[in-house]
């Protein structure tokens, strides 16, 4: 007789989530992180001494949850089957999820991130996710940013050798071995969040720093490659 489809499901994510966790433990103990950091948000955060909300575009949620694991991060994961694959991997990496799309304005997504900042969480935001159009910031970031009154900083991933998947944000797994460059900017403020009622510009605004910190990224890499052959 076939057991239940939904419990099926749940051992099925359970398992498939322990597994992903031990193989990006793994990969991540071979990649090598260079890190861009001029306002030392990502150390603050870290040490609990400042909150902010930081935003990444989907593609890179592999490479910053090697980066950020076991950090103070509440990040926001899609409801769907997939979703449940990556929530139960973070939740192994030490890092807090709630489920919902922030970006469509779901209000249970949003609730569980405010909640979590009162307990001290940091938002991480993919904006473009979790179904795109790749490299665009969706509206719902706006009234996100504006409910959570933290400083919004841009975070920019390049990696130098990489599988990309043929999926509609181009998914990016790090080869073993990988130099990962990381660049932090400060996008907002949590001021400018407030005045600002026009949610493009507040989009906009995240959407140029993003573009400027994957360039740094970039840079970050080359220079290491570049020093390594010295």
């Amino acid at each position: 007789m076939d057991g239940d489809p939904r419990v099926q499901n749940r051992v099925h994510s359970w398992l498939v989530g322990l597994l992903g966790s031990w193989i990006v433990r793994l990969l991540s103990l071979t990649w090598e992180f260079h890190v861009h950091d001029p306002d030392g948000i990502a150390r603050d955060i870290e040490t609990g001494r400042q909150q902010a909300l930081v935003a990444f575009w989907h593609r890179h949620i592999l490479s910053l949850l090697a980066r950020f694991r076991g950090h103070p991060y509440v990040v926001p994961i899609s409801e769907h089957q997939d979703g449940e694959f990556i929530a139960q991997t973070m939740q192994r990496m030490g890092l807090t999820c709630v489920r919902g799309s922030t970006t469509r304005g779901s209000l249970k997504a949003v609730r569980g991130l405010l909640k979590s900042v009162r307990r001290g969480l940091n938002p991480a935001i993919t904006p473009d996710g979790p179904k795109g159009p790749r490299y665009s910031v969706q509206p719902g970031f706006a009234m996100l940013a504006r409910r959570c009154s933290l400083p919004v900083y841009a975070v920019g991933v390049h990696v130098d050798r990489a599988w990309v998947l043929p999926s509609w944000d181009a998914f990016v797994i790090p080869k073993p071995g990988a130099r990962i460059g990381v660049a932090f900017m400060k996008a907002l403020s949590a001021e400018d969040v407030g005045r600002d009622r026009d949610a493009h510009r507040s989009c906009g605004v995240l959407s140029r720093c993003l573009g400027e910190t994957e360039v740094e990224a970039r840079d970050l890499v080359e220079h290491s490659t570049a020093a390594g052959r010295r």
